[in-house]
């Protein structure tokens, strides 16, 4: 429960509304009718309500399960930010009615006002984030587009990377079999790059910090490649095995400047636990 002081009489929405400035009207009504506003520990659901000055305004948390299947870390009027779990789609492939993030939320919501507005692969687990307009959709999608956001993803990879830091740049391009390469003629590719550094290293692995400039699909995955540091796990692009049985990709941090609001907006997933099973490996800063 969260409480707060009156500093001027007026109604209980013109009091919620200096508040909490940055939501809606519809949001703000919505405390009311779902009986969550006390003031004085008096329940309070007529939005003309008179409150005097220095009147305590308290809030009542709900506390809302996550859907089987993914965690909830945000939602507002026009946002959804989840932790997708590694082996889960993030939407239907074509008319396959496999289980997906999208899936599982528009259910969860009893609604189809939930929207993609960018991916991340079945094997990679973590931040991930959905439109519930149309104003909401519109607005990321540019954010998409000229690379507005900061996206940030954590990997452990096969072999003992030189560089402590770096950017890899290249075209890439996709095959009928849905893989993805690098190739050198602008022309027959999207340009992607990527920027990492090194987090810990061993003697077989490092453990690597990954910055998206560009969000092309796979684009972590070719670059680790190209660069002779495959992704462990990745059975795509590498015939090395994962100990833990799960490509090693973590969609770890997410920001951008909200899509209505303007307000900076910041998200990130906890490091698997089963990333952290690869102790044997015995990492270190040397």
């Amino acid at each position: 429960m969260k409480n707060y002081k009156t500093s001027e009489e007026s109604t209980i929405l013109e009091a919620l509304k200096k508040l909490f400035p940055d939501s809606s009207n519809t949001t703000i009504r919505n405390l009311l009718k779902k009986r969550r506003v006390y003031v004085d520990n008096a329940l309070i659901v007529n939005a003309k309500e008179i409150i005097e000055k220095d009147k305590t305004i308290s809030i009542h948390e709900i506390i809302k399960k996550s859907p089987s299947g993914v965690k909830i870390i945000y939602e507002d009027d026009d946002i959804l930010v989840i932790n997708k779990p590694e082996g889960l789609l993030s939407v239907p492939l074509d008319e396959e009615k496999t289980e997906n993030a999208l899936s599982i939320l528009r259910k969860y919501y009893s609604t189809k006002n939930i929207f993609v507005v960018h991916r991340i692969d079945k094997k990679t687990s973590g931040v991930m984030m959905f439109a519930k307009n149309q104003r909401a959709i519109d607005s990321l999608n540019l954010m998409f587009k000229n690379h507005e956001l900061k996206r940030s993803y954590l990997a452990i990879v096969e072999g003992n990377l030189k560089e402590d830091e770096g950017v890899w740049k290249s075209y890439l391009t996709e095959n009928k079999e849905y893989n993805v390469r690098s190739v050198e003629n602008e022309e027959e590719g999207k340009i992607a790059i990527t920027h990492f550094s090194v987090i810990r290293r061993s003697k077989n692995f490092t453990y690597l910090k990954l910055n998206l400039e560009t969000g092309r699909k796979h684009q972590i995955r070719v670059h680790c490649k190209d660069a002779g540091h495959p992704i462990l796990g990745d059975k795509r692009y590498s015939p090395t095995s994962s100990p833990i049985s799960r490509m090693c990709l973590h969609s770890y941090f997410l920001e951008f400047l909200h899509p209505i609001t303007g307000r900076k907006m910041s998200f990130s997933a906890p490091i698997p636990q089963s990333f952290k099973k690869l102790g044997v490996i015995k990492f270190s800063n040397d």
